[in-house]
């Protein structure tokens, strides 16, 4: 899935992958939603609906953070979101 956004002047940008664990562009390894049933909504996997399996870093990245839609829309802060949510969960390589 490459997502995409229109500017305010209606020029769409596209939002290509990029992990923000080791900054792999490679998105070849996706899946959506199978996992998200058995979570606690405490969990922060429990609002993702996507995910890309970073075959450089071996891990699973959320889509939100991946292609950066929703509310985080730069690298940097997909990066600070993974370091601070997501990178001590262990969910690696959720399909294979």
């Amino acid at each position: 899935m490459t997502t995409y956004f229109k500017d305010d002047k209606g020029t769409i940008h596209f939002q290509l992958f990029i992990c923000p664990e080791c900054g792999s562009k490679n998105d070849k390894i996706r899946g959506y939603e199978f996992f998200a049933k058995d979570l606690e909504p405490s969990d922060p996997w429990s609002q993702e609906f996507e995910f890309i399996n970073c075959p450089k870093c071996i891990r699973s990245i959320p889509g939100s953070l991946g292609y950066r839609y929703g509310k985080t829309k730069t690298y940097d802060k997909a990066k600070k979101k993974w370091n601070d949510k997501f990178k001590n969960l262990f969910r690696e390589y959720l399909v294979k």
